[in-house]
């Protein structure tokens, strides 16, 4: 791996160089204007490096067979220069993850060999889009403006007619407006993969109909309303989606799924009514689940423990399910997260939970769950995170005669609001090594990882609700570590001092 900053000049004649890839290196510093003099260069790869500063403005050959320039992950800032509109080989440009600024001048962009835009993540580039830019951009087929600052509305049906070559197309969070005039315009047929979070799309597109090799949908974060079509089953044709995500919109119904092999949905923060969907049963894929903060009511089924072999996390938290939960009958050995928080459930634990060994966070709070304290939960070497608040648990709280280290990696403990009574058991205290000593061995903060998702709870402390969310690996960390173990219950447990 290299380090360090690139020489100003290097000694040698650079006409004949066709390619160089310096990617994935520690290089820094700004990048010298000899890396674009070369009139042959076809392949440029600087990308997973620490460059600072602006692109050269200005080179002093034409790149006439400049095919791939590839910069991501750097630091790079300043404006876009003139000469990378106007490299007539130029088929990927990659400037993402940069920290890049000012208009970009979708009007100059003269480039029908071009394939691959990718502007995604530099927050300061804005500006907006000219449609009639498009017919020049013939061949493309990847598009990506995401997290940016422009403005203006994006009339989608336009757009994708106007692309007849496009498969991937990701706006989210970009700062346009999406609108549909919902009419009968072409779409390409192998559209893959669309991302249109954050848009201010109002209505269901159309369009989405004809995308018969769609494996990538994210809707979330719009002003979507109402049932979502009925048609909505056919997107992706016979193999169906891959990835939904619906979040945070304002739908009220769902219509049948026919995705069976959906690895990831995401439906929380809707006004979704009704039982729970029995596809989602047959979906065998099936890994991230989120029905969270809807309005789902009836049983849970119990067809659904039939597909935990392949979920990591379940979100059900904040609906109205009834009845139990259900018994898991299968492998359920990759399940990190099980959220049922905040719905009317009850009877007593299931004790096949004991063979989901990968589990980090059990949130069953704000049930009607009772029986005695589960300590057969203290067998799972990972559980970070158990909350049984404001239940209907009672008796003493006793560790299981077979687990002789119990909850060896507890972070969180929230018992609060049930009818515990009697004198709280030293052997927990003595094995709650995790709450004691997160701090101790490490001087950055630690995370708790739930299979790749954010898990947010409300911890009391001192009889005050603390709002908050652990820190999971696939998104940006937050910075508050919760290590409360919350005890107060409407009757009575009592410890020693010298036990805490």
């Amino acid at each position: 791996m290299f380090t360090g900053d690139i020489p100003l000049r290097i000694p040698v004649n650079q006409t004949h160089l066709t390619s160089l890839d310096l990617s994935f290196n520690k290089l820094n510093g700004t990048l010298p204007s000899w890396l674009f003099t070369s009139p042959s260069l076809e392949y440029l790869f600087l990308n997973d490096n620490m460059f600072t500063g602006d692109i050269p403005s200005e080179i002093s050959v034409n790149l006439t067979h400049l095919t791939f320039l590839q910069l991501s992950y750097n630091s790079l800032n300043g404006t876009l220069p003139s000469w990378l509109y106007t490299s007539p080989s130029l088929e990927y440009l990659c400037l993402d993850n940069n920290m890049l600024s000012g208009n970009v001048p979708f009007d100059s962009f003269a480039l029908p060999s071009l394939k691959m835009l990718d502007l995604r993540n530099n927050n300061l580039l804005g500006g907006q889009i000219d449609l009639q830019t498009f017919p020049q951009l013939t061949n493309l087929t990847d598009l990506d403006l995401s997290y940016n600052n422009f403005s203006g509305e994006l009339e989608l049906d336009t757009l994708l007619s106007t692309l007849t070559n496009l498969e991937y197309l990701y706006l989210s969070y970009s700062g346009f407006s999406v609108t549909t005039n919902n009419a009968n315009h072409y779409v390409n047929p192998g559209f893959i993969s669309l991302g249109l979070a954050s848009c201010k799309l109002k209505v269901f597109p159309n369009s989405f109909r004809a995308m018969k090799q769609l494996r990538y949908l994210d809707l979330s974060s719009n002003e979507i309303h109402g049932q979502i079509p009925n048609w909505a089953g056919e997107i992706g044709g016979t193999h169906g989606l891959d990835y939904l995500n619906l979040s945070h919109n304002f739908i009220t119904g769902l219509p049948h799924f026919q995705w069976y092999r959906l690895e990831q949905l995401y439906l929380q923060s809707n006004l979704i009514e009704g039982p729970f969907p029995p596809s989602i049963c047959n979906m065998s894929q099936l890994r991230y689940l989120d029905m969270s903060n809807n309005r789902f009511d009836g049983v849970i089924p119990r067809s659904f423990g039939n597909i935990s072999s392949s979920l990591r996390m379940i979100d059900m938290g904040n609906n109205s399910f009834q009845g139990t939960i259900p018994n898991i009958y299968g492998d359920c050995g990759g399940l990190e997260g099980l959220i049922l928080k905040g719905n009317q459930l009850e009877g007593e634990l299931p004790s096949s939970l004991s063979k989901c060994q990968s589990l980090k966070v059990v949130d069953f709070g704000n049930n009607h769950l009772n029986g005695t304290f589960p300590g057969w939960l203290g067998a799972l070497p990972n559980l970070q995170a158990l909350v049984l608040k404001s239940n209907n648990f009672h008796g003493h709280i006793q560790p299981s005669s077979t687990v002789d280290s119990p909850f060896p990696s507890l972070l969180v403990l929230d018992l609060s609001h049930n009818q515990f009574e009697g004198q709280l058991s030293a052997k927990y205290f003595q094995n709650f090594n995790s709450m004691k000593n997160i701090v101790k061995n490490s001087t950055k903060p630690e995370y708790l990882k739930m299979g790749g998702e954010y898990y947010s709870a409300v911890v009391a402390v001192k009889g005050v609700d603390l709002h908050g969310e652990f820190g999971l690996e696939e998104e940006e960390e937050k910075t508050c570590i919760y290590r409360e173990m919350r005890l107060e219950n409407q009757s009575r447990v009592s410890a020693s001092a010298s036990e805490l």
